[in-house]
């Protein structure tokens, strides 16, 4: 009896065993080709971007993820510059999941102070992100974070993260997930609340589609098992 359940069990676990990616769902997206050149007091720096701190050193970069991009963004009536850098992985496998800015800016030399989880309001739901002090010798660079794990943004706890991954695993699926940041080089008081506003600018910029590949679709109705 022992041994039938043991292979019931195993049976089991091969059949829920995920098969597809969840981009077969939401297709295979290019995230370079979704970033706007202009919106609201935002506009996109022809400088390119310098001193942006990778997700992870470089030999990992291709095996965790599909995707890197960065771009700075100058505010016109200021002349502050924010760095918005996103990294994408189709597989939210454990041996390739998403590295949060705290280990790659520690890895690198950073200092990291406290963070703090935060809500940003947006007119599609209270999306929690990160707030996340960090500095180099003179340097300060304050970041703000939110983490998308397949459909819903996700705090970065694991168990906000697998929980996420559970979900579509459930109907045979290997998640995705997505980090955006944005940062600034800047000893300001008001860095956190200017990311908040840039980010509830750039994902009214995006079309509809276009924000689903950022925050997800909560709502949409999860695809039967394949």
């Amino acid at each position: 009896m022992a041994a039938g359940l043991m292979l019931l069990a195993l049976l089991a676990g091969k059949l829920m065993q995920p098969s597809r990616l969840w981009t077969q769902v939401i297709g295979d997206p290019i995230y370079a080709n979704t970033l706007p050149h202009q919106f609201g007091d935002w506009k996109r720096s022809d400088l390119g971007v310098q001193a942006v701190v990778n997700p992870v050193q470089s030999e990992m970069l291709e095996r965790i993820y599909s995707e890197t991009v960065a771009a700075s963004y100058v505010q016109q009536s200021t002349g502050r510059v924010l760095i918005l850098s996103i990294a994408y992985g189709r597989n939210q496998s454990s041996d390739t999941q998403l590295h949060t800015p705290e280990m790659c800016y520690s890895s690198q030399g950073f200092k990291v102070g406290d963070s703090q989880v935060a809500h940003l309001s947006t007119p599609w739901g209270s999306l929690p992100v990160r707030q996340v002090p960090t500095s180099m010798g003179n340097r300060s660079e304050p970041l703000t974070y939110f983490i998308r794990n397949s459909r819903r943004v996700t705090t970065d706890s694991s168990l906000s993260r697998n929980l996420a991954r559970m979900e579509v695993a459930l109907r045979g699926y290997v998640g995705d997930g997505l980090l955006v940041r944005v940062s600034e080089i800047t000893p300001r008081d008001d860095a956190f609340a200017l990311q908040s506003r840039f980010l509830t600018d750039f994902l009214s910029a995006l079309t509809p589609a276009q924000r689903e590949l950022y925050i997800g679709a909560n709502q949409a109705a999860l695809p039967a098992r394949p």
